[in-house]
């Protein structure tokens, strides 16, 4: 049986500074604390294990309690959108006071007309090898984790013990 590829939905999506208006993929970006360590290596210069050790390090120093922060962007590659998603977990009040609502109007379905529901986003797969080097990709490469649409943490002793072998 071969099964088929589910396509991304498109969204109608305008401005609220003008009457532009476009139609893409709509995609949940997470970024756990410190993940963009990854943006001083290349997968050939330190792989995922590596590098999963050295950001674990840093992020139990600044977080001795284990739970790690994730933030949450609303991207868009077709047109370059990379807005804050709505609804995230304020980390520090007022941290992001502009989000993607903030600059756009309720994205709607392209085909359907209905308003989009945030937890249906396709969460994006950030990766770390010779093939794709995603920011911050080494901790799904190496654990095979992602979180599921706007968790706010991630326990880092039970991401820790998921480690397998790379």
């Amino acid at each position: 049986m071969i099964k088929a590829k589910k396509q991304t939905p498109t969204w109608k999506v305008r401005s609220r500074l003008s009457d532009y208006e476009w139609e893409g993929a709509l995609l949940a970006y997470w970024e756990a604390y410190l993940d963009p360590i990854s943006d001083e290596y290349t997968p050939q210069e330190m792989n995922a294990r590596e590098l999963f050790k050295k950001w674990e390090k840093q992020v139990r120093e600044k977080h001795p309690s284990g739970l790690v922060p994730i933030f949450w962007f609303v991207q868009c590659e077709e047109y370059g959108k990379f807005e804050a998603m709505p609804f995230q977990f304020q980390h520090l009040p007022g941290m992001f006071r502009d989000d993607f609502l903030t600059h756009f109007t309720w994205p709607i379905h392209s085909v359907t007309g209905e308003r989009l529901n945030w937890l249906t986003l396709p969460v994006v797969d950030k990766l770390w090898n010779p093939k794709r080097a995603n920011k911050g990709g080494f901790i799904q490469e190496v654990t095979g984790w992602k979180p599921a649409i706007l968790q706010p943490y991630v326990y880092l002793p039970a991401l820790s013990s998921a480690l397998r072998d790379y």
